[in-house]
């Protein structure tokens, strides 16, 4: 039976022979084969004595490569593992070195080959995705209602364009505005159309890419206004029909032109109360969405500037009509906030050539007014 200090003794002898740079002289070999002979046949008689213990037979390697280890040098090493003097883990002899860097070295190609499908997969959906949310599917269909569809049959029913050709491209104050192709593809055509009237231009292909085509329709809005609905259709390099319409309120008394029915009934109302001839009235521009007016007084013949006009006496300033003789001419409106006390100043410039206006508000309205 090891004592104590024989037990201390083989734990150092066991240390220096199976450490990463062990060695032991002869005589310090020869000691640590007597401990262990001493340890081994102490462990054989108290297993002798107990009845539980199990005899376990270790199967030699299959490996021819891989040596035989006596039970006492296998125990040793058992031991030593845990030890405290121990090599650190991940530190094992050559060959189980070599089979955890070869383990180690088929993880990282699995997991790079993984990241490789995960990236690849990522940049498809990011692909994929930005052509579903950016890419030009063309033109949106135009919604036409049952009304609108009928003149549409209408027009197809004529025979003028080639069969299927017709496409509704826009709608412009309910005047449906179509492309359509003439003479076997040869011509291309805008197409105006509403309840009353319908109003096609045509011209060749090369024109319509250079020039384009211009089409206008009329739509009565009452006895005394109408609207002029305007269309210009160019094509694309790539022969795609490209269309551009507007819409202005006119009236047979009068010259100007106003966005909206709205708009026309307020320069109409405008008239009433300051005198303006009707037929000369204008918006010059806005001030957020405060219209400000031009027109000509009827008894002065005084060119004039209004701002907003939907109150009973607008702010107004007016000038000699004699002087627009001359090359440039400008009308001023101060007109002070009623809740702010801001002042603004509006300035409208004309002449032969433009006309045009300019807002200032704040201090700087003074800076322009001191000048």
């Amino acid at each position: 039976m090891l004592d104590a200090q024989d037990a201390v003794e083989l734990r150092a002898l066991q240390a220096r022979a199976y450490g990463r740079a062990g060695a032991l002289s002869d005589a310090e070999a020869a000691r640590l084969g007597e401990l262990e002979a001493a340890r081994t046949s102490e462990s054989e008689s108290q297993a002798a004595k107990d009845p539980r213990s199990e005899h376990v037979d270790i199967a030699p390697s299959a490996d021819p490569s891989v040596a035989s280890v006596p039970a006492t040098a296998a125990s040793a090493a058992a031991r030593f593992a845990g030890a405290d003097t121990a090599a650190p883990s991940g530190q094992g002899t050559g060959s189980d070195a070599d089979s955890q860097g070869e383990s180690l070295a088929t993880a990282l190609r699995r997991h790079w080959r993984l990241a490789l499908v995960i990236t690849v997969g990522v940049a498809v959906i990011g692909v994929a995705a930005g052509w579903l949310l950016f890419s030009d599917r063309g033109a949106a269909p135009v919604q036409l209602t049952a009304e609108q569809q009928e003149w549409q049959r209408t027009i197809v029913a004529s025979g003028d364009f080639d069969s299927g050709s017709l496409r509704a491209m826009a709608e412009e104050e309910g005047v449906v505005i179509s492309f359509a192709t003439k003479n076997g593809g040869a011509d291309v055509c805008l197409v105006l159309a509403s309840a009353d009237a319908t109003a096609p231009a045509c011209t060749t292909r090369e024109q319509a890419t250079i020039q384009g085509v211009n089409a206008t329709l009329t739509k009565a809005v009452d006895a005394s206004q109408s609207y002029d609905i305007q269309a210009q259709m160019f094509l694309t390099p790539d022969g795609r029909p490209a269309v551009i319409a507007r819409s202005y309120i006119t009236s047979p008394q009068s010259t100007s032109m106003f966005a909206s029915q709205a708009e026309a009934e307020a320069a109409a109302a405008l008239a009433e109360k300051t005198g303006l001839d009707s037929r000369s009235i204008m918006v010059a521009g806005y001030d957020d969405d405060v219209p400000i007016w031009t027109g000509i007084d009827m008894s002065t013949q005084r060119y004039c500037l209004v701002y907003d006009g939907s109150m009973p006496d607008p702010p107004m300033v007016c000038d000699d009509s004699l002087m627009l003789a001359d090359a440039d001419r400008t009308l001023v409106l101060e007109v002070t906030g009623v809740e702010d006390g801001e002042i603004t100043r509006y300035e409208y410039r004309f002449s032969y050539g433009q006309q045009y206006l300019t807002v200032t508000k704040g201090s700087g309205a003074d800076d322009a007014a001191g000048e």
